[in-house]
């Protein structure tokens, strides 16, 4: 078997670790925050960057929701980029 001199634990904690960074920093901490903060800024409402990250909190949110809203924002646009890039390589145009 491939596996067979590696510990099945070490290398399912490296993935893990690996997806991890993806996650928060690529798609939460980038994509999300980026996207949040441009929409609010072609709408008119400027927020800062530490407000939306949750680093500095305003008088009714909390860093649990500024996060998830990040994740959600930033899920939604990485599929969308990752879908529209899927079909520009394999569509025949």
């Amino acid at each position: 078997m491939i596996f067979d001199n590696y510990n099945i634990q070490d290398i399912i904690e490296s993935n893990g670790i690996l997806i991890e960074i993806v996650f928060r920093w690529l798609i939460v901490r980038i994509i999300g925050v980026y996207t949040r903060y441009y929409f609010f800024k072609f709408i008119g409402n400027k927020k800062e960057i530490d407000q939306l990250n949750g680093d500095k909190a305003s008088k009714n949110d909390d860093n649990f929701s500024q996060d998830f809203y990040n994740a959600l924002v930033g899920l939604l646009v990485f599929c969308s980029i990752s879908v529209g890039i899927a079909y520009l390589v394999f569509s025949n145009w």
